[in-house]
């Protein structure tokens, strides 16, 4: 097939023997090339894995996110198409994708991930003009429901075995996000250009912290006022701080970034095995919900747009419950004690004594607005 694009000839193989067919194909393809979105079928041919790849990391870069995490997704897609062009990777191979990673151990959140990667590396591609669709990407179910959580005295154990393992600063960093409701890239990626500060003779006294939209997950800005125990780690942090380091939490002026086998070892310490750092999120969701926060506030301070995404982190436990039935009780108890206030017909007639019966005389007014009324009657009881 021989058309022209842009005042340049093209050339295409129409990829079969029948002349017929290759005419259509060609009909369609000059219908399409003097459209905006025209993608050129030679250059999507040859567009590969490694360009999709080198597309969503710059994208990251561009907009400021994080990249590590979104990196070992993308390399878990190179393991399996990292030597393939962008056309091959069907809806069936990336199908065949999912099941391996499946059959591998894998969670299914994990896998949508490394899915959601390799979609928004086709979406990129489609906006840049380099391919003119994308395979149909099936996301697996998740059973998403949060479950892990700690109470204040056992948290309060936490930090003190993290300091033990020689961990302060991840302990400081814990505590910042239990006391907060921050998921763990922003309480580890918190920097002192966010805060407000009021110092008084080289001690903070007070002040605020306000996450830009662009850190946080539901892209608006989060303010946080410092007060109580939040003040009081801002202003250790602040003895603490580098000059030459932006980060609140730091090791020695250096980012913190791995520290699973301490964080594990703490756990496991205080009898909380298999504990997520992220954990701390809904624990500190938990613990507004008891102080009598409300729950439009809490999904402000922690950023969950929607009230079914709040639920997901399953706020309520089996002690919630346990209360919720013991203050039933404890109500239902005292309200039985007190004397009925209605009083039945019958027994009211016996403790007044034997009287006439009462009539009502019922009248009509619609006569008085021009309507007419029916004849006035009497009822008695």
């Amino acid at each position: 097939m021989t058309y022209r694009r842009s005042g340049k000839e093209a050339q295409e193989s129409a990829k079969t023997t029948d002349r017929q067919k290759a005419e259509r194909l060609l009909t369609k393809r000059l219908g399409a090339v003097g459209q905006p979105n025209f993608v050129d079928p030679r250059a999507a041919e040859r567009l590969t894995f490694a360009h999709l790849a080198a597309m969503i990391e710059s994208d990251y870069r561009t907009n400021g996110k994080r990249w590590r995490p979104a990196k070992r997704s993308v390399d878990a897609l190179r393991a399996m198409f990292g030597l393939d062009r962008a056309l091959h990777i069907t809806a069936d191979r990336i199908a065949a994708y999912a099941a391996a990673r499946l059959a591998a151990g894998k969670k299914p959140a994990t896998i949508n991930r490394e899915l959601s990667a390799l979609r928004r590396m086709f979406n990129l591609a489609i906006r840049a003009g380099r391919l003119a669709g994308r395979p149909h990407i099936q996301l697996l179910a998740e059973r998403n429901t949060r479950e892990g959580f700690v109470d204040p005295p056992t948290f309060t154990r936490l930090l003190a075995a993290l300091r033990a393992l020689d961990a302060p600063d991840v302990a400081d960093a814990a505590e910042f996000a239990y006391l907060t409701c921050l998921r763990r890239g922003n309480a580890l990626g918190a920097v002192w250009s966010w805060f407000t500060l009021r110092i008084d003779g080289g001690t903070v006294t007070g002040g605020s912290v306000r996450l830009p939209g662009a850190v946080t997950k539901n892209k608006k800005p989060l303010p946080l006022v410092l007060t109580g125990q939040l003040l009081a780690l801002v202003a250790r942090r602040w003895t603490l701080r580098v000059p030459e380091c932006p980060f609140v939490f730091h090791r020695n002026g250096q980012e913190i970034r791995d520290f699973r086998a301490t964080w594990a070892a703490a756990c496991e310490a205080v009898g909380l095995p298999g504990l997520l750092f992220h954990d701390l999120r809904r624990s500190a969701a938990r613990n507004y919900r008891r102080a009598g926060v409300t729950e439009e506030v809490i999904m402000r301070i922690g950023g969950w747009k929607t009230p079914s995404m709040f639920a997901r982190y399953n706020v309520v436990d089996e002690r919630d419950l346990a209360e919720a039935a013991t203050r039933l009780s404890g109500f239902l108890e005292e309200a039985s004690s007190v004397a009925p206030t209605i009083i039945p017909l019958a027994r009211r007639a016996r403790r007044a004594g034997a009287g006439p019966a009462v009539n009502l005389q019922l009248t009509d007014n619609r006569a008085d607005f021009g309507v007419a009324a029916p004849p006035a009657g009497t009822v008695s009881y």
